[in-house]
């Protein structure tokens, strides 16, 4: 334990604080690495925004539990899957009575087939980012704000003075270029 002065305004605190833990730190290093790619995971097998983010911060709570229990010279992401697995699995029981649930053998199928395809998803993230790059700053804001943000349809619209129509035909003509941008790069590189 390490004595540590705080000052607040015109008070000053002595707290007692555990010595910062180089384990602790290599995992929130390791968990900010990949916390989108792991969210994105979670997503696939869940649908919905708000319980896959709360089974993310379940997930992480279990990997910091968990923590001492990893080799260092394995990748880190399978071995975060397994958790975030168990986690899904956790919250599928919990909703059990809902009846927009898929079937285990469904759910499973889907976290092999997302695992499988971690390469190519994280090569289209990576290309995405770079035909973003190409936009004008308000086709990129408009993305960044509907996408990114999550910003409803209702504030986009007031913000942007835009029509409802507007809004939809200009996503989805962006949305159509960012594909087409990607696919170029694909095949640019011979991979599609």
């Amino acid at each position: 334990m390490a004595l540590r002065t705080v000052f607040a305004g015109n008070c000053c605190y002595w707290l007692m604080s555990p010595e910062p833990n180089p384990r602790s730190e290599q995992l929130i290093l390791l968990l900010t690495q990949h916390q989108e790619s792991l969210f994105r995971y979670i997503f696939c097998l869940v649908a919905c925004d708000a319980d896959a983010r709360d089974i993310l911060q379940e997930t992480s709570l279990a990997l910091y539990r968990k923590f001492d229990q990893y080799d260092l010279s394995r990748p880190f992401l399978p071995w975060a899957y397994r958790f975030a697995y168990f986690q899904v699995q956790k919250h599928r029981e919990k909703s059990a009575r809902s009846l927009l649930l898929f079937d285990e053998d469904i759910v499973d199928l889907v976290s092999q087939e997302r695992q499988r395809m971690e390469p190519e998803l994280d090569l289209r993230m990576a290309l995405l980012d770079v035909c973003l790059d190409k936009l004008t700053l308000q086709e990129r804001e408009l993305i960044t704000s509907r996408y990114a943000m999550r910003q409803s349809v209702a504030e986009i619209m007031q913000r942007l003075a835009m029509s409802r129509r507007t809004l939809f035909r200009n996503l989805e003509l962006l949305r159509m270029r960012l594909h087409e941008c990607v696919t170029r790069q694909l095949q640019s590189e011979g991979l599609v």
